[in-house]
């Protein structure tokens, strides 16, 4: 990468040398090169798309990694015993122990609502609005819940020795 950032930082120079002696044609098409080339260089010095105002590490809430792998979170909802009256799917059991017992380890801090709302949301992929139907509350709390379900997860990752084998 840095052989690279190099080769272009050179380019540059030498196209800011032709420019000087260019004609008026020469000169718009230098000036093309040198912004590409200005736009290439800073995006890979900074690591992000040049005239950004939010980087990766600012993105929305709900564009932030979540705290399990969600198709882990799906196979471990299969593989619960616990279902539901509209639940149709059928059984799984291909999750690992371990994984078995660091999920239960981590769901382990949440309230048993929490732990509902939050299982029904990424295990079972419900619309906040679904959940919020089935369980009668409104769709502002159940979106409440799964942000402190995750944070709750996220936390217990991190200071759970069950956790931090992963």
């Amino acid at each position: 990468m840095e052989n690279l950032l190099w080769s272009y930082k050179e380019n540059l120079s030498k196209a800011k040398k032709m420019i000087k002696e260019a004609s008026d044609r020469d000169k718009s098409l230098l000036n093309g090169m040198i912004r590409d080339l200005q736009f290439a260089i800073e995006w890979m010095e900074t690591g992000r798309q040049p005239g950004n105002k939010r980087g990766v590490e600012r993105l929305a809430a709900y564009q932030r990694e979540r705290p399990f792998d969600p198709l882990l979170m799906q196979r471990f909802f299969r593989s619960q015993e616990e279902t539901y009256a509209w639940d149709e799917a059928e059984s799984e059991s291909v999750i690992s122990s371990a994984e078995q017992e660091m999920i239960e380890d981590a769901l382990s801090v949440l309230t048993a609502k929490e732990k509902e709302v939050y299982l029904m949301s990424r295990g079972h992929c419900l619309s906040y609005s679904q959940i919020a139907n089935y369980l009668c509350i409104s769709s502002s709390s159940v979106q409440t819940m799964i942000e402190r379900s995750e944070k709750k997860i996220a936390k217990r990752r991190y200071d759970s020795l069950f956790c931090l084998s992963s």
